[in-house]
């Protein structure tokens, strides 16, 4: 159990430095396993895209956020991961995600927050990729749908919906820069949606497989009782 301050909020325990830090060593070194070409460039896509969720599952925001950015930052160091398309904007993309993520395992209603965020993507995807197909927008549409499921289903439904919502976060920020900062456009995002749809579904099952395993295993030894319910 979490120790609660005057403030009413949980201090960070010895568990969570401890995951905080294994996280983002493990966060670099899933960097190095390319899953599929990354859209519009040399690189790949790699097993960081399934790590997402879990890291946004096992942390709190602050802490989720932090294992991430060290994470991002020692792959930058060795050109791997978004950075070496993007730069220092590439970050945004598993930042943003995993913060997302996390607050929507963490808070009751959370969901709403990376739900907002993939129908926003969507907006901007329609009024910007020039042409872009829309088939590319089945799996925002199957989020922004599934928002009263998220709210209200039980493990281990609920636990796949908010996977999704992260991996799709995830992709929304990818999609954002790709179009404001490469110039993808038009019938592009035809030739790369079948990749787009493998990659965002093994970021879900994947993550999905761990989240449960963990929390079906580990999750007294993890202290992993806090996860689905609010933090007030």
């Amino acid at each position: 159990m979490h120790a609660w301050n005057r403030t009413g909020q949980t201090r960070v325990t010895t568990i969570e430095l401890a995951l905080t830090s294994t996280l983002a060593a493990v966060y670099i070194v899933s960097a190095f396993f390319a899953l599929t070409p990354f859209i519009g460039g040399p690189g790949f896509i790699t097993l960081e895209i399934v790590m997402l969720p879990i890291v946004a599952f096992l942390l709190r925001p602050i802490l989720a956020t932090v294992a991430v950015l060290v994470g991002s930052i020692g792959s930058a160091f060795i050109q791997t991961g978004f950075y070496s398309t993007f730069g220092f904007a590439g970050l945004l993309i598993p930042l943003l995600a995993v913060a997302l993520g996390s607050i929507a395992f963490h808070y009751e209603w959370g969901a709403i927050i990376p739900w907002g965020y993939v129908l926003a993507g969507a907006v901007y995807y329609v009024l910007f990729s020039k042409g872009g197909t829309l088939f590319w927008l089945a799996p925002y549409t199957l989020v922004i749908a599934s928002l009263p499921a998220a709210l209200r289903v039980r493990e281990p439904y609920r636990l796949g919906l908010l996977a999704l919502y992260t991996a799709m976060s995830e992709q929304v920020t990818l999609n954002v820069l790709s179009i404001s900062l490469l110039n993808l456009t038009g019938a592009f995002w035809t030739g790369v949606t079948p990749l787009m749809f493998l990659e965002r579904t093994i970021a879900t099952l994947g993550a999905f497989a761990v989240i449960v395993a963990l929390k079906s295993r580990l999750g007294t030894r993890l202290e992993l009782g806090h996860v689905l319910r609010e933090v007030k």
